[in-house]
């Protein structure tokens, strides 16, 4: 691929769409462009807790959590869709055959995928994050929705064009109408990485591979938004949250800051 020119941080600011909203006390994050009456999308910040079934804590917690956050949405939990989150370009199509897919219980989530796409109304899919990136896509046309759980093994394996690609196959997307909203996730001054990584990344986009005194940065975000605007995405239609997880790590779990956190935060996306 060619490299083409990025939307900088202070772009992104101008653009930025993304509030935080407080309930009960509890804050979580969401994208203005995407919760427009026709959809629903939200990030839970640590104040919500864990809200993965795989790390150890007491699965009643993790559901109790799970619903506090989604009736803080007026959605419901037995509507929720979860997948085994391996780090790979999987999709998955979903239906209402699949409501309540890892909803409850670890062993019903659908098996090696990383992300999903539906068309179908009242379906909420559902991403684990802590560092990696959450990335949400609408297609008011069709309309479709997909939610995407991008680490850099993702990202570098472009899950979020392979996403776009079978939006366009399954569902006839046209991503010059699609809104893309990426989330909280780890900056790229937070995210150091060997001279091997940095390597893959730079030979597809050097803009994104940022050298410094001991090793390679890389902007996790900013490759995301390339690869979405190669698969046809307005560059205005790319709204980044500009939080970090690493850097707020009082309100977002971040893996690498806390080595090895339990915590996950949820992500979510639902076509009313």
């Amino acid at each position: 691929m060619a490299t083409n020119k990025l939307l900088r941080d202070e772009d992104m600011i101008k653009a930025n769409t993304w509030s935080c909203v407080t309930g009960a006390g509890l804050k979580k994050y969401q994208a203005l462009s995407l919760n427009n009456g026709a959809v629903i999308q939200a990030v839970s910040s640590r104040d919500y807790g864990n809200m993965a079934l795989h790390t150890g804590d007491q699965p009643e917690q993790v559901i109790f959590n799970r619903k506090l956050f989604l009736d803080s949405l007026y959605l419901n939990l037995e509507n929720l869709v979860t997948a085994e989150q391996i780090h790979s370009t999987n999709i998955q199509i979903v239906d209402k055959s699949h409501l309540g897919a890892g909803a409850l219980s670890l062993q019903t989530a659908l098996s090696k995928t990383d992300a999903l796409i539906t068309a179908e109304r009242g379906v909420v899919l559902g991403i684990l994050t802590a560092d990696c990136l959450p990335i949400f896509i609408y297609d008011p046309m069709t309309p479709a929705i997909a939610i995407i759980h991008a680490g850099w093994r993702g990202t570098i394996a472009e899950i979020s064009r392979l996403t776009m690609d079978r939006m366009i196959h399954d569902f006839k997307t046209d991503p010059g109408n699609c809104q893309v909203a990426i989330g909280p996730s780890i900056c790229s001054a937070c995210f150091e990485v060997s001279s091997e990584v940095a390597d893959l990344f730079g030979k597809v986009n050097s803009e994104t591979v940022i050298p410094t005194e001991s090793g390679f940065e890389v902007d996790l975000s900013g490759f995301n938004s390339y690869l979405l605007q190669h698969a046809g995405v307005k560059p205005e239609h790319i709204d980044i949250a500009n939080l970090c997880t690493g850097c707020h790590n009082e309100d977002f779990f971040s893996y690498r800051i806390e080595k090895g956190t339990k915590g996950r935060m949820m992500g979510i996306i639902s076509l009313q």
